[in-house]
């Protein structure tokens, strides 16, 4: 077990606000001093969730990370740079961000940001445990711990190593604990992927136990989590750490649970019309903007020639409506694009859809040898509109994966589907004769670039965090 996970906070390490734009602050975040009350503490939870909303997370505003939501799109091979760019992103998509880069550091501070606010619900839990306000106390420490697990896998996925279960290379500073009284007591480590999975899946099987005793939260409006989530979150790690047969029975239960979207269904997923098949929604309150650098008329980032010819093509099924991606849109140049709006505007971001549990469950179990995993791929393509088909072998793979693409298509997944699966990319249409502005257009496989760098500000402050390699 973890032997130095009781870490306290380091300076510069849980800062700014929600909305916060600063790369560092030289003051710690003011810990919560006390809560005497069960509504005090609830208010404390949806701070924790409001810091999902920073526009390095989840959010997005001109040349801000948008870490988990745009940004797979725009590092992978899906989505080009067009004419219309001003380069916000360029440093982010050819994948030469330095150590010191400001959107990597914001993404870094605004995971750590949910955790320490998920931390500082976990502090006093323990006070309502009991009497009247006892299944109350135990849902919001469900959700706290998930919170906690969830960003923590959201940096891993970044800056660790790498994300095989039992690894003992470099994984993140896995945070369980704040000392208000003297935060800067302890300067902490970076544990190893293990340690850091270890207590991601603590973290995930209390918050189940709570579940079960205390039953789920109302999810009127998707907005916050319950068991079904956990278990989203528990299969999507499963895939990206090869713990394949535990990631098949996660999604089995969320599938069980969650049914996908029929074909009339699906578009008002894109429009906070319907909430079929979605899991977690990240509310817009009229200022998230999850798909600021891809999405919408005036995009910095279209989908490529070769990705749009796939998705207008019997392969996309119904996933070309008009309300999440539309063909021979005008742009600078007299140049036809294809363009996103699944996020144009202010829009909720779909963190978790039945949809990725499917695809989730195919792979794995194509990986364990379960000749099940077509039946899987062939019910999602039946419910996308897309003829079933009777690949096996190396053709299976590749058609789920394939469907992976075409489905979770400017969703933020795509750069990391790559790198745990082949880091092999090459982005087509590069330069500006083919109506780019991208001119860096591959990474080698053994590039530092698909690991990101610990910001260097926070190596200063802290030079027990070591750095990555080639940084």
């Amino acid at each position: 077990m973890i032997k130095i996970l009781k870490i306290t906070l380091v300076l510069g390490l849980f800062v700014g606000s929600a909305g916060c734009g600063k790369e560092l602050d030289t003051q710690p975040q003011q810990s919560v001093l006390d809560i005497t009350t069960i509504d005090q503490l609830q208010s404390q939870l949806y701070g924790a969730y409001s810091a999902l909303k920073n526009v390095n997370y989840y959010g997005g505003t001109s040349g801000t990370a948008s870490a988990w939501s745009s940004l797979g799109d725009i590092m992978g091979d899906d989505f080009i740079e067009a004419l219309e760019s001003l380069g916000n992103w360029r440093q982010l998509a050819e994948w030469r961000y330095p150590s010191d880069d400001g959107a990597i550091a914001g993404a870094y501070q605004a995971a750590y940001v949910v955790i320490g606010r998920a931390n500082d619900v976990l502090r006093f839990t323990s006070r309502f445990e009991s009497g009247s306000t006892e299944g109350a106390a135990k849902q919001i420490k469900a959700q706290a711990l998930a919170l906690r697990a969830h960003a923590h896998f959201d940096l891993m996925r970044c800056f660790a190593q790498s994300l095989n279960r039992n690894s003992d290379s470099l994984g993140v500073t896995y945070m369980t604990s704040i000392n208000p009284d003297d935060p800067f007591a302890v300067l902490p480590t970076r544990n190893t992927v293990e340690e850091c999975y270890d207590q991601f899946y603590d973290d995930l099987d209390e918050a189940l136990a709570l579940f079960r005793e205390a039953g789920n939260p109302s999810k009127a409006d998707l907005s916050i989590i319950d068991s079904n989530v956990v278990h989203c979150i528990k299969a999507r790690a499963g895939l990206y750490n090869g713990s394949f047969s535990d990631a098949i029975q996660s999604a089995s239960i969320v599938i069980g649970n969650k049914p996908l979207a029929t074909p009339a269904e699906w578009p008002g997923i894109w429009d906070n019309t319907s909430k079929k098949e979605l899991l977690w929604v990240i509310p817009s309150d009229a200022s998230l903007r999850p798909g600021f650098p891809n999405n919408g008329p005036t995009a910095a980032y279209r989908v490529s020639n070769a990705m749009s010819d796939i998705v207008f093509s019997s392969a996309g099924g119904i996933r070309n409506a008009n309300s999440a991606i539309r063909k021979n849109q005008a742009g600078v140049g007299q140049i036809s694009r294809t363009l996103m709006f699944k996020y144009e505007g202010t829009k909720n971001f779909n963190v978790f859809r039945t949809a990725e549990m499917y695809l989730i469950r195919a792979e794995a179990k194509f990986r364990t040898g379960d000749v099940t995993a077509l039946d899987d791929l062939n019910e999602l393509r039946e419910q996308r509109g897309v003829a079933e088909g009777t690949e096996t072998g190396t053709d299976l793979f590749n058609a789920i994966i394939l469907e992976r693409r075409i489905e979770l298509l400017g969703e933020g997944h795509r750069w990391f589907d790559i790198k745990r699966t082949t880091k092999t990319v090459t982005k087509p249409e590069c330069g500006t004769a083919d109506g780019s502005l991208q001119n860096i257009c591959t990474v080698a496989s053994d590039s530092r670039s698909w690991i990101w760098p610990i910001p260097i500000t926070q190596i200063i402050l802290n030079p027990n965090l070591a750095q990555n390699p080639g940084y």
